[in-house]
């Protein structure tokens, strides 16, 4: 370890590895710049934003069988969002990234194995394939973004303009970055989507020491005036930034202590929705708040439209419940990928889904806040597979491709969660069996069909015994004509596949 007087406040700051070039005093936020035995002040850098990240620096965790300490952070904000890079060092010296961004964690170390065919970074999109060590790789997000605060030290310097240029890919729960913030040729980080539990982390940071750093708990409402209209806007510190306003529904930014109109949509109208801004729902023992929502709608001739409730709590991070015509869904942004499982087919924790269809959506309207910037018009891609009563999506813009993993849930046990009682009661109960083939438009078909063809079977068995097969055309054809639509649903349906 390296200690050396900070040039401009005389406090003791540490390199703790000797592949540490620069570091950030923790006092007076003087960027040093390690050369030799000696250090230089080249100057100020900026604080960076309290997000209520549990991480801090000392936190110490285990990583395939080796124990690491995080040393330094930067913090990279884009168009739409911000994540944090948590620098840190193995026992035996190696270093190692911890990328935190919205309650999402991946451990990456740089890889001496480098790509048969490095793509140029202009030319990389979300859904893009990657061979790299003899695996298939698929590009998940694709960004440019700048640094605006950092803490501890680092091994590269980083300052006023800075900028990170990284494509991350994905297989299963394996993870590749190809980092070219340094030129054409990238730096190659491998590793693999991760939870602090699996970590083993140590030394996080407990509500106490957040409401001493940020002067508010973790998680806590805190209210401002919309800077278009004056309307009061609840929101919580740190967890999200981007809120649109219920009132005018302008797009505000809200980040150290200022406030920010983006874009101004005063001519959307108001929803009523199920589910209402600050509702608390409880589920599985712990308590989620309705922080935001937003209306979306397929793009194309046949549009139809559902609701997004973006929930947050402050130990589990954020959960989604989608309400449609078919019902309520509870949907996870997944950590672990699926993997192909044959034409149109997808395996995921060992259950194979099958294609249903592919389709667009917009963003219509929105209010509350969010963990990005959410603007009305957003358009996204979106893949369905099905298996059961579950449904695993992807979902595709321009610069990044998502898979999540969405849930039937009963009406009544949603409104039942949110403490609506009376509501919950009022609807009728749904079998297990019913709830599972829910929104599987050919199995429902095919059970109704298989009940009419039984009751004109039983109706016409008279008639064979008197007649014999004279007089059957009338219930033949009634039976063609009964199943003809259920085999032109499956041909549809295996088409889409293709």
């Amino acid at each position: 370890m390296y200690q050396v007087a900070c040039p401009s406040c005389g406090a003791q700051v540490s390199f703790r590895s000797a592949a540490s070039v620069m570091a950030v005093c923790s006092y007076c936020q003087s960027t040093l710049l390690r050369d030799a035995d000696s250090v230089r002040d080249i100057g100020k850098m900026s604080a960076v934003l309290e997000d209520y990240s549990p991480i801090q620096i000392n936190t110490s965790g285990m990583f395939e069988g080796k124990r690491f300490g995080v040393v330094g952070r930067i913090q990279l904000e884009y168009a739409d969002g911000y994540w944090n890079e948590w620098y840190a060092l193995f026992d035996d010296g190696a270093a190692c990234w911890l990328s935190d961004a919205s309650g999402k964690y991946t451990l990456t170390v740089e890889s001496a194995t480098k790509p048969q065919e490095v793509p140029l970074f202009e030319r990389i999109q979300p859904g893009g394939r990657l061979a790299f060590d003899g695996v298939g790789y698929i590009a998940a997000d694709v960004r440019t973004a700048r640094c605006t605060g950092g803490q501890g030290e680092l091994p590269f310097k980083v300052g006023e303009g800075w900028e990170a240029k990284v494509a991350d890919y994905r297989n299963g729960q394996r993870f590749v970055t190809l980092d070219y913030s340094d030129g054409a040729t990238p730096v190659i980080y491998v590793g693999k989507a991760v939870t602090l539990e699996t970590l083993a982390c140590q030394l996080l940071r407990d509500e106490t020491q957040i409401q001493q750093s940020a002067g508010k708990l973790r998680g806590s409402t805190a209210n401002l005036e919309c800077p278009n209209c004056g309307a009061s806007i609840a929101y919580r510190p740190g967890v999200a930034q981007h809120l649109v306003c219920q009132t005018c529904h302008a797009e505000v930014a809200a980040r150290a202590g200022q406030v920010e109109v983006l874009a101004k949509n005063e001519e959307l109208d108001q929803r009523t929705t199920t589910l209402a801004l600050g509702d608390i729902a409880k589920i599985g023992g712990a308590a989620w708040t309705l922080i935001g929502l937003m209306e979306c709608r397929e793009t194309g001739e046949e549009s139809s439209t559902w609701v997004e409730y973006l929930l947050y709590n402050p130990q589990k991070g954020f959960q989604w419940i989608v309400e449609s015509m078919e019902g309520w869904d509870l949907v996870t942004v997944q950590d672990e990928w699926p993997e192909a499982a044959g034409s149109g087919q997808l395996r995921l924790s060992g259950q194979v889904f099958n294609k249903l269809y592919d389709y667009g959506a917009e963003v219509v309207w929105a209010a509350g806040a969010f963990n990005w910037r959410v603007h009305i018009g957003d358009r996204t891609s979106i893949a369905d597979y099905k298996q059961g009563n579950m449904t695993l999506t992807a979902e595709r813009t321009a610069s990044e491709l998502n898979w999540s993993l969405a849930k039937r849930v009963a009406a009544r046990d949603v409104l039942g969660w949110f403490g609506k009682a009376a509501q919950a009661a009022a609807l009728p109960k749904q079998s297990a069996a019913a709830l599972a083939s829910t929104g599987d438009t050919g199995s429902q078909l095919r059970k109704v069909a298989w009940i009419f063809t039984a009751i004109i079977v039983v109706l016409n068995l008279p008639i064979l015994f008197m007649q014999g097969f004279d007089g059957i055309e009338i219930p033949a054809f009634g039976l063609v004509a009964l199943w003809f639509p259920i085999f032109k649903f499956a041909d549809s349906s295996s088409g889409d596949d293709d």
